[in-house]
């Protein structure tokens, strides 16, 4: 079993409390005992079964190693930064980084709920997240979990990028074996596919979390794993000024734009952040258009009234929080059988384009009888049915027409005689 007990000292770092535990270690808040910096210090406590086998541990060692070189490159407002790593022989011990006095984005969802985080504070916590994002595109860095757990706040409002333990730079060769790192409601449709990430991939995660900050709901929840992989390659959510009336329509749009499937159809984070700048100079640092507004006196005077509130009532600091728990890692056994179900669907839905109704229909069915509460399927199955009947309306209605037409012109070459004859007998006494 591990050691649950906090050391008092971890190197030239002074233990102050525990900030969060996760499988792999323990974060703590600490102090350089040599210049007396504070920092958040992320440990590495392992004990027997930690892993599966030799390939696992290594992956952990190899990510965490990544997580120190990633974010020794990356020097920027909007990400937390590294100050050093720790090293016990060739593999590492602890990272020591920035201490964010303040909250995780996960965290100030959860106090505006069942509610959403309002228009422009979501707003500004995006662009903030925006710039971050740019800075390590910019380094060639793709981040690849961004999420609300992955996002802290200070407590000045400002949001910072935090955890680049599964980060890849884009010469990177390293791959996961048999499993899919990252966290499923946040994943873009290339990483549920496993198919080549790109930068774009963080700007469709970015877009879920405003979409859930926005709207206080996931656009892509499930009751079950598959279900939400399912969802993000194959639904559309609501238009989340739809879900939200005081969300602007253009702001909605810009969501929708970077939660497109294609990656190529989403904006870089250069592009989405230009959408949210502004060129007045008396608008706050990095805020949207949106937030431009002239405040009513009424307003004002209650802002006012806040304000001093605040100076005369002591404020406390909000723990600092960093996400100690690993990112989601999905069993092999789970992504095979998903991946199963995806070809599955997707040859059905192929038959179907290639005009074999018949065939799509019994692959619909046969999906079904697996997976009966898969509403795909059942779309595609009503969809080929219909396909089939109007097939088979079509094909009767020239034999139709033919009868229809060969008794008209019987009707029409009836000679004089006939027509004298029948007339007779219909008025024959």
């Amino acid at each position: 079993m591990p050691n649950t007990e906090m050391p008092a000292a971890i190197g030239h770092y002074e233990i102050e409390r525990k900030l969060g535990r996760g499988a792999m270690g323990t974060v703590y808040a600490a102090r350089d005992m040599r210049i007396g910096r504070r920092v958040a210090l992320k440990t590495v406590q392992l004990h027997d079964g930690s892993f599966e086998d030799a390939t696992a541990a290594k992956e952990f060692f190899l990510r965490l190693q990544r997580e120190a070189e990633v974010s020794g490159a990356l020097l920027h407002p909007n990400i937390v930064a590294l100050y050093e790593a720790g090293y016990e022989g060739d593999r590492v011990h602890f990272l020591a980084m920035e201490l964010v006095e303040g909250e995780t984005l996960l965290e100030l969802m959860k106090r505006h709920r069942p509610g959403p985080v309002p228009v422009d504070r979501a707003l500004r916590i995006a662009a903030d997240v925006l710039h971050g994002l740019s800075h390590a595109h910019a380094k060639g860095i793709t981040h690849r979990d961004i999420k609300p757990a992955n996002v802290l706040i200070t407590a000045d409002g400002v949001a910072k990028i935090a955890d680049f333990g599964i980060a890849r730079p884009e010469t990177s060769s390293m791959t996961a074996a048999g499993a899919l790192l990252g966290t499923p409601n946040y994943m873009s449709p290339e990483q549920v596919t496993g198919n080549d990430l790109s930068p774009r991939a963080d700007l469709f995660s970015l877009g879920v979390v405003l979409y859930e900050m926005l709207a206080a709901v996931k656009p892509f929840v499930a009751s079950d794993l598959t279900g939400i992989l399912h969802n993000i390659l194959r639904q559309e959510p609501a238009h989340v000024s739809d879900v939200n009336p005081s969300v602007p329509r253009p702001v909605g749009d810009l969501v929708a734009r970077l939660m497109q499937k294609t990656p190529d159809a989403r904006p870089t984070a250069a592009e989405a952040l230009a959408l949210f700048e502004t060129p007045a100079r008396t608008a706050p640092p990095h805020s949207p258009p949106v937030l431009r507004r002239r405040i009513p006196a009424v307003q004002a005077a209650s802002v006012v009234a806040i304000a001093i509130a605040l100076v005369v009532i002591p404020v406390m600091l909000l723990r600092a929080r960093i996400d100690a728990t690993p990112s989601a890692t999905i069993p092999a056994s789970q992504l095979i059988e998903f991946e199963n179900k995806r070809r599955a669907l997707e040859a059905a839905d192929a038959l179907f384009m290639a005009g074999k109704y018949e065939e799509s229909l019994l692959s619909y069915e046969a999906y079904l009888d697996r997976y009966p509460h898969s509403l795909a399927a059942e779309e595609g199955r009503d969809r080929a049915a219909m396909a089939i009947a109007d097939a088979e309306k079509a094909a009767a209605a020239p034999a139709e027409t033919a009868r229809t037409a060969a008794k008209k012109k019987k009707d029409e070459d009836i000679s004089a005689r006939e027509l004298l004859n029948r007339i007779k007998r219909v008025f024959k006494p």
